[in-house]
């Protein structure tokens, strides 16, 4: 009962939080990267190779940011780094070129990139470990649900293709950080764990070979992010017949079934064992995802082409699900609670590389190159790694070598 009341205390504020920021990162998810081919005149190649620099930077700030949070309080990393991210909208107002983008794409990446490691930090400070995995899959329903009308408000800016439209879009998620930043500034106060006497150094951290193990594994799964929001429109626009409208509605396919299943999927990774058995079904559905894109743009019409680009979000999302549920059961596991925000932003480091560093540059510069015998090569890559999570199973049972 006194758990129940603590987090009635603040997990409504916290889903408002993920509602305003999530609405503003999904209309910049959804319509960035046609914005920075068609708008800015960036080609694919540079954009991602741009999202590349800045992922690595992401990468070297990672767990540095973790360990600051853990000094100065979660909570207060938080707010501050909504701040920041609200900077780096308001930047995409006024930078031009390709360095311009850089500069402030790699700030936006590593704000972006520190939030969702912190956030779960946050719960793990406020909820027991039985009902940690629950709140996330009710706080991730809450940002699917803004990535979801995000999506689709970024509708308008896709299908006028304006400057100004786009302009609009940057300066109105702008706003969303900041609001959220005052709803997390907002939340009860919690007493936060004693330091230990001799703080695990990064170094020494990320020589855990169950945090590296389970690190890279996640981040062959964490791809699902860069084909949903890179591969997938640029493989629209250039290898179908449905408009770049549609980017927005199929966007929020994805966000709507992970409103849906969120919460009863996470019921299916309760304890480690059972998180290992969801990160071997995860890239099976992302193999099918592949396997539609390749045959979407075979098929005859525009409208069968829609839905078949509808069938491939599906089955990217069953992946997505897999991954997020498995991830968080078992970074909790690898966390010790005095570190816990440096250790969570370390197991995030697999995640950064994919949708931040190696991620882009593969779907722009292999698969979409490459085209069908790209999609498939990738399809090949996920069907070989349904059989890994047998073999990282010996860490949970062994422990820490």
């Amino acid at each position: 009962m006194v758990v129940r009341s603590a987090i009635a205390g603040y997990l409504p504020r916290l889903l408002l939080a993920a509602l305003v920021e999530w609405f503003g990162n999904g209309m910049f998810l959804a319509a960035s990267a046609v914005y920075f081919v068609r708008v800015a005149g960036l080609s694919a190649q540079s954009v991602g190779f741009g999202f590349t620099l800045a992922g690595l930077t992401a990468l070297g700030l990672a767990v540095p940011m973790g360990t600051l949070a853990d000094r100065i309080g979660v909570q207060r990393a938080l707010v501050v780094l909504n701040l920041w991210r609200a900077a780096t909208m308001c930047g995409y107002l006024v930078v031009d070129g390709w360095w311009g983008f850089l500069l402030v794409t790699a700030a936006a990446v590593t704000g972006d990139q520190s939030m969702q490691p912190l956030t779960q930090a946050l719960v793990g400070e406020r909820v027991t470990q039985e009902m940690r995995s629950r709140v996330l899959a009710v706080h991730r329903t809450a940002l699917n649900v803004g990535i979801s009308i995000g999506g689709l408000a970024a509708t308008i800016p896709l299908a006028t293709g304006t400057l100004a439209a786009y302009q609009w879009m940057f300066g109105l998620a702008a706003c969303t950080f900041v609001l959220a930043a005052i709803l997390i500034a907002g939340l009860p106060p919690v007493a936060r764990p004693v330091p230990v006497a001799r703080p695990i150094s990064g170094l020494r951290m990320l020589r855990d070979r169950r945090l590296l193990a389970f690190a890279g594994y996640d981040s062959l799964l964490a791809l699902w992010l860069p084909i949903m929001y890179i591969a997938f429109p640029l493989w629209l626009i250039s290898q179908s017949t449905v408009p770049a409208g549609a980017i927005g509605p199929l966007h929020a396919v994805n966000t709507v079934l992970c409103v849906l299943l969120q919460l009863p999927s996470s019921k299916l990774a309760t304890d480690p064992r059972s998180a290992i058995r969801l990160y071997a079904a995860g890239p099976a559905f992302l193999a099918l995802a592949c396997l539609a894109f390749v045959a979407t743009p075979l098929l005859p019409t525009t409208l069968l082409a829609t839905a078949g680009f509808a069938v491939a979000i599906v089955l990217l999302t069953l992946g997505e699900l897999c991954h997020v549920n498995a991830s968080w059961t078992l970074s909790y596991a690898l966390a010790p609670e005095a570190q816990r925000a440096q250790f969570l932003s370390g197991f995030g480091l697999g995640r950064i590389s994919s949708t931040r560093v190696y991620g882009p540059i593969l779907m722009t510069g292999v698969v979409l190159a490459l085209g069908t015998a790209g999609w498939l090569g990738l399809m090949g890559l996920f069907v070989l790694a349904v059989g890994v999570p047998s073999k990282l199973a010996r860490f949970i049972q062994r422990g820490s070598p």
